[in-house]
């Protein structure tokens, strides 16, 4: 700590109030134990002598100090400006031993510490020969006798003196080392010590780094292996300190049987890869049920874990749940050959990966489902067109086919037989009106206005007058208004073209005689029930392939109830009828639930719902 470095180092005022201070304390220390040369005016001057080139000596040092490049010279200019303060003051001293001891004690010891062992010694030299001299020209001075016969004497008698200042020069040599020694062991530990934390903050920085820019990619991400994979890599860079510590990690997710299996890993053997977990015990079962990310130690005593090979010499374990509200999608999982090897911020760090993983396979499910929903409306639509041109072609375009081959028989008829011919005309005008009608008819069910602006109990009723006038098909109407006014518009708008569709059918299918519709409330939901006397079918037969078939209709009414969160179910013999039993959940009140339909704002279709959510099982009442 105190080498010739750390003078390079060390501020300089510290160094330089010492110097001031012990010239100012020897002054005053000669003069108090010297007393009676306080009446020389040549001590005096000696003195005021010594203190000035010890100032001036300071002076210096302080000047060089100041300028850089002169630094490295400071210890040069120092140590001989020390000899010659001691070589006076020990002069001053008029061979007062302890004196003596005391200045050039304090020099070797503040040279030493100051310059390091090595110029201290050449230090320690100089300051004894300084010692010597002053004594030798201190007694020439002082004793008229003294003559080059006394030398050997003097030097006897500091010999002593001599030998202790060597002690202290060896003391401050052994207390110096060692003070650099522990003072090199604590910079290599302080050093070794920023080191590390420059890694660890270099290492949470990198994390840090990496989830925020992977973060928008997983949510971004429409692929399901890619976010997993993503996943994966970042876990394992928050984990992995260095290249030689052993890091395990896997995405475990549930499949359709509510078993986990291993979508991807690293660092897992092939021989484990194939396994499947089932989550009831352990550090996974206890993650999916707390919803929390859980530290537990070596995998060897984890009942599921323990199978895998890989994880023989696994030390820490860190299972992060992969879960949004109360989905559960399955688990990450972390292993490291490391003993406590999860500390609180990396645990938060791989819980944000785990979170936006989570929202990342979230939004790929949905977007799957979404396509899925699309593709379904889609054919929906088609079928819808199929069936409309259906319609179309059977009745109306039939019969203006007909009208068309009777009008070119006209002017025949009109040549042989007036009265026939005006027969033929009236008949012509009936088959343009019931054309008419069915038209408009295929109109009314491809957008009942009266459903928009008066309620699905109107809307049934011309249904049912219409069907009445076009085809000549009776359609009983039996509605409880108390069930009619649980109904949401969307659900109204989806029970008309599902009640219309199976009126249709059992018309065109079942050539029914009578067809009932009825509607009910049962608990907690708006039954309606199709029942036609029609031939009826064989449901195991029909069903079988039903729609790779080309027809839709039982497809387009299911999707449909399925669509405003209700049930569909379909009873049919042969020579008995066919029954269409539709059950929506609804929430029960005695005022109607539905708004104001105001006549310049239609309803939203229903086919734009993706999703419903309700309380309570859903289960058709009995």
């Amino acid at each position: 700590m105190f080498t010739a470095s750390w003078w390079m180092r060390r501020p300089n005022r510290v160094y330089f109030a010492q110097r001031w201070l012990l010239l100012l304390g020897f002054s005053i220390l000669i003069i108090l134990t010297q007393g009676r040369v306080v009446d020389s005016v040549d001590s005096i001057s000696d003195i005021l002598i010594a203190v000035g080139v010890g100032a001036a000596a300071t002076v210096l040092l302080g000047g060089l100090s100041l300028i850089k490049g002169l630094q490295l010279y400071l210890p040069i200019v120092a140590t001989p400006g020390d000899w010659l303060v001691v070589g006076m003051f020990t002069y001053l001293s008029m061979g007062d031993q302890l004196i003596i001891a005391i200045a050039a004690g304090i020099v070797i010891v503040s040279g030493i510490l100051r310059f390091g062992v090595a110029w201290g010694v050449l230090h320690t030299v100089g300051t004894i020969l300084a010692v010597t001299i002053g004594l030798g020209i201190s007694q020439a001075t002082t004793d008229q006798a003294f003559s080059l016969q006394l030398i050997p004497d003097t030097i006897m008698s500091i010999l002593p003196l001599v030998i202790g200042l060597v002690l202290i020069a060896v003391i401050t040599s052994f207390w110096s080392n060692a003070l650099d020694a522990a003072n090199s062991r604590t910079n290599k530990q302080i050093k070794k010590q920023l080191a590390h934390n420059e890694a660890l903050m270099q290492g949470m920085v990198h994390r840090a780094h990496a989830v925020s820019n992977m973060g928008a990619a997983l949510i971004e991400s429409r692929n399901f292996e890619r976010v997993i994979e993503a996943a994966m890599d970042i876990g394992r860079l928050c984990v992995r300190q260095d290249l030689k510590q052993r890091v395990v990690s896997m995405v475990l997710l549930v499949d359709d049987n509510e078993e986990l299996y291993i979508a991807t890993a690293r660092g897992l053997s092939h021989t484990d890869e194939k396994r499947r977990f089932k989550g009831l015990k352990g550090i996974i079962a206890e993650t999916m049920e707390t919803g929390n990310p859980v530290i537990a130690g070596g995998a060897m005593d984890d009942p599921e874990l323990k199978i895998l090979i890989s994880f023989q010499y696994i030390q820490s374990l860190l299972c992060v749940p992969l879960r949004a509200h109360y989905d559960n999608y399955g688990v990450l999982l972390f292993g490291s050959a490391d003993e406590n090897a999860f500390y609180e911020e990396l645990i938060d760090t791989l819980r944000s990966v785990g979170i936006q993983a989570t929202l990342a396979i979230q939004n790929a499910v949905l977007f799957s489902s979404l396509m899925e929903e699309k593709e379904r409306i889609i054919e929906i639509e088609e079928s819808a067109r199929k069936a409309l041109v259906r319609d179309l072609h059977d009745v109306p375009t039939q019969t203006v086919s007909a009208v068309a081959m009777r009008l070119s028989l006209l002017p025949k008829l009109a040549e042989r037989d007036a009265g026939q011919f005006l027969e033929e005309v009236e008949k012509i005008r009936e088959m343009a009106l019931r054309a008419t009608a069915e038209i408009r008819h295929v109109m009314f069910t491809l957008r009942p206005l009266s459903l928009e602006t008066q309620g699905l109990s109107e809307a049934l009723r011309q249904l049912a007058d219409k069907m009445d006038k076009t085809y000549e098909q009776r359609v009983t109407l039996d509605m409880d208004e108390t069930a009619i006014m649980q109904l949401e518009q969307k659900q109204e708008g989806a029970l008309f073209y599902l009640i219309e569709e199976a009126v249709n059918n059992a018309r065109k299918y079942a050539k029914a005689s009578s067809i009932r519709v009825r509607i009910t409330l049962e608990g907690t939901y708006v039954t309606v029930r199709v029942i036609d006397n029609g031939v009826g079918f064989d449901m195991t037969a029909v069903g079988t392939n039903y729609e790779n078939r080309g027809s839709f209709g039982m497809v387009n009414m299911r999707e449909r109830a399925e669509l405003v969160g209700g049930l569909f179910d379909l009873q049919s013999k042969p020579g008995v009828g066919t029954t269409v039993v539709v059950s929506i959940p609804v929430q029960v009140s005695v005022e109607p639930v539905k708004s104001v339909r105001p006549d310049s704002t239609p309803r939203k279709s229903f086919h734009k719902r993706l999703d419903r959510e309700y309380s309570g099982p859903l289960s058709p009442p009995t």
